[in-house]
């Protein structure tokens, strides 16, 4: 009986000890943790009004325009680490989907956040452009090939992509 529950004693220690280390290098390498959420908003002289793009909001920012004037509308990104380690964002872009013709916004107006950039753990950064760049690269897009549009991230060599922005969000603010 002392034989038996000795090895059963070093057999218990060796799983312990093999499950303590591998928790330790799941902790050690993960590293930054990025998710993406597209939205769109509305950008007035008192902040910033975000709605998630995948979904159709329109009727929603539209009636926040109403109220909110002066303002524009702007389509971006929403990228949240949730890693234990800083996220590195090199550039941001819009993209058809599936034939990867891309648009990488330029300056982002105020109210968004500027690449490169690095979010801290737990932290979390808007990168936006104005709604008529997007709506002039969905325009041609759409006569291309009718494609959904994402917005993606791009961090070293990784891109991240977002789920595809509803298309009626694309009407936002034309006359």
């Amino acid at each position: 009986m002392t034989v038996a529950a000795f090895v059963l004693g070093v057999v218990a220690t060796v799983l312990a000890a093999a499950s303590l280390a591998w928790q330790l290098a799941a902790f050690r390498l993960r590293g930054a943790q990025p998710k993406l959420t597209p939205v769109v908003g509305l950008l007035t002289p008192h902040g910033l009004v975000t709605n998630d793009a995948g979904s159709n909001a329109s009727d929603a920012l539209a009636r926040a325009a109403d109220q909110l004037q002066p303002g524009r509308f702007v389509l971006g990104v929403k990228v949240v680490n949730t890693g234990r380690a800083p996220f590195h964002v090199d550039e941001w872009a819009i993209r058809a989907e599936k034939d990867g013709t891309s648009l990488g916004p330029g300056e982002a107006p105020d109210g968004g956040a500027r690449v490169p950039h690095d979010i801290p753990p737990g932290a979390s950064a808007i990168f936006i452009t104005d709604m008529q760049h997007a709506q002039r690269f969905a325009d041609v897009t759409k006569g291309l090939a009718g494609l959904p549009i994402v917005l993606t991230v791009s961090s070293g060599a990784r891109t991240y992509v977002t789920k595809p922005v509803a298309p009626e969000l694309f009407s936002l603010g034309k006359s």
